[in-house]
């Protein structure tokens, strides 16, 4: 199962290096629509929405990276004194509602997606790019997240089992 925990954690790593990227973008489009809107007093129609593509596609993609890189909020108060192995079946008892609350999110953003595509769905802005494109994103950042939590929770069972490496890729 080695295999797969580095399969994954290399996907996510590699997913989560290149969104850092959109970042630039991001800005950049961000200050022309500030530069059009207040000093030359021409706004654009498409910047927004752009922005809110990219916004999406780093937010929903980057899940797993985060989770990578134990970038999410977690509540340690309870953890921060506890050993590798208390920590590890604390996490694998609790990945039951990750894992229930991501499959549901993931089977949702899937039927929105869908009825999205179905009928062409577009942003409501003046510019109306396609909306589904990005509504596909939270199925597909679940499916992600999924993928890395599984990986986490391998992880978390080569601590328990004594075969754990320092946590670098087990």
């Amino acid at each position: 199962m080695q295999w797969y925990i580095h399969a994954v954690d290399t996907l996510n790593e590699w997913i989560g290096r290149i969104l850092c990227w959109l970042l630039i973008p991001l800005v950049c489009i961000t200050a022309f629509e500030v530069f059009m809107r207040y000093i030359m007093k021409q706004p654009t129609i498409w910047a927004w929405d752009v922005n809110i593509q990219i916004f999406a596609a780093i937010t929903f993609l980057g899940g797993g990276y985060a989770l990578l890189t134990k970038g999410h909020v977690t509540v340690d108060v309870f953890t921060i004194n506890m050993n590798k192995k208390k920590r590890a079946w604390l996490e694998i008892i609790t990945s039951f509602f990750f894992f229930f609350g991501l499959g549901v999110l993931m089977v949702k953003g899937w039927q929105m997606f869908i009825m999205s595509w179905k009928v062409k769905e577009n942003m409501p802005s003046i510019w109306a790019p396609p909306y589904y494109p990005m509504k596909f994103l939270v199925p597909l950042g679940c499916f992600l997240l999924i993928l890395q939590g599984s990986s986490e929770l391998l992880k978390n069972l080569y601590i328990i089992l004594g075969k754990d490496n320092e946590g670098k890729g087990v």
